[in-house]
């Protein structure tokens, strides 16, 4: 309880901020038709989310917390212990809530500190005119397999070495560039800093090939309900345009989206709802001009 009273402020920031976010996202399909105020309100979230959840509030999740959740209920579950800490469970909540709503997208790409940190990182990357790389199809299916392996490695060297696991867990960099602000033992830092790099040239490198936390919430987003990112005929028959522009590729050649992969940035609906960009609204208005050119020319006749 004194806890939770010494933190109040922090709590109530970040439950308004989660019900700002909830709102969005159940709007998104309106908010989609104003890309401009789309954007600025997704890089003014993850801002919000690096210096307040991360750097101030200390908010980053981890595959930690997975862990040490399985463990709690295999020896006996007590939320006490969950308690201790009100953002990260705060935060756990809302996460483990929406799994089912939106998928992990929601907690990948708006909460996620370093998430964010990456964003930024590739932001930074395509200013300098740091030449962008985008790994070929085929290598991208087998890569983001990866995560899984460490997920599974992670979760099973808990149940024998709870130690062992939390220093194998040094896989993520949070702790590394969150909580310790890169002051750390040198080869931890360069560790850190090269992930960011390598997202200068790759899109997300860390989220998409080596990030257990997000292989674990992918496998609990499967049982999502709800589909909520449109699709129309066209898409990916034979428009690619949705593919092309998603950096962290989550849209298949068919057009399907990969929910395991996507993080909800929701480009891809932006583009659906543009009238110069979606090859489906493109070929919609080609046909209303040639039926009103043919309206006229009966008329005239």
């Amino acid at each position: 309880m004194s806890l939770w009273q010494e933190r109040w402020p922090q709590v109530t920031i970040l439950v308004a901020s989660l019900v700002v976010l909830t709102v969005f996202f159940a709007r998104q399909h309106h908010y989609s038709r104003y890309p401009k105020l789309l954007h600025r309100f997704r890089w003014g979230f993850l801002f919000f989310t690096l210096f307040f959840i991360g750097f101030y509030a200390q908010g980053q999740l981890s595959v930690v917390n997975i862990f040490t959740l399985l463990l709690s209920l295999y020896d006996g579950f007590e939320i006490g212990t969950f308690l201790l800490d009100p953002v990260i469970f705060i935060l756990w909540t809302f996460t483990f809530i929406t799994l089912f709503i939106w998928g992990r997208g929601l907690f990948c790409g708006w909460l996620c500190p370093f998430g964010a940190m990456q964003e930024m990182a590739s932001w930074l990357g395509k200013t300098l005119r740091v030449r962008q790389r985008k790994v070929p199809e085929a290598w991208h299916r087998r890569l983001i397999h990866l995560k899984y392996l460490i997920l599974v490695g992670l979760v099973g060297t808990s149940f024998h070495s709870l130690t062992l696991a939390e220093q194998l867990s040094e896989v993520e960099p949070f702790k590394t560039s969150l909580t310790l602000y890169f002051w750390r033992y040198w080869p931890f830092v360069v560790y850190a800093v090269g992930l960011l790099v390598a997202g200068m040239f790759v899109h997300k490198f860390f989220c998409r090939y080596l990030c257990p936390l997000g292989a674990g919430l992918a496998v609990l987003g499967k049982f999502r309900l709800f589909s909520w990112l449109e699709r129309v005929k066209l898409c990916g028959q034979p428009c690619q345009t949705c593919k092309n522009q998603c950096e962290i590729n989550a849209i298949r050649t068919d057009g399907r989206i990969d929910y395991n992969e996507c993080i909800q940035c929701l480009e891809c609906v932006v583009i659906l709802r543009d009238d110069t960009r979606c090859v489906d609204s493109l070929i919609q208005q080609k046909r209303q001009r040639r039926a009103r050119i043919q309206a006229v020319n009966v008329g005239v006749s």
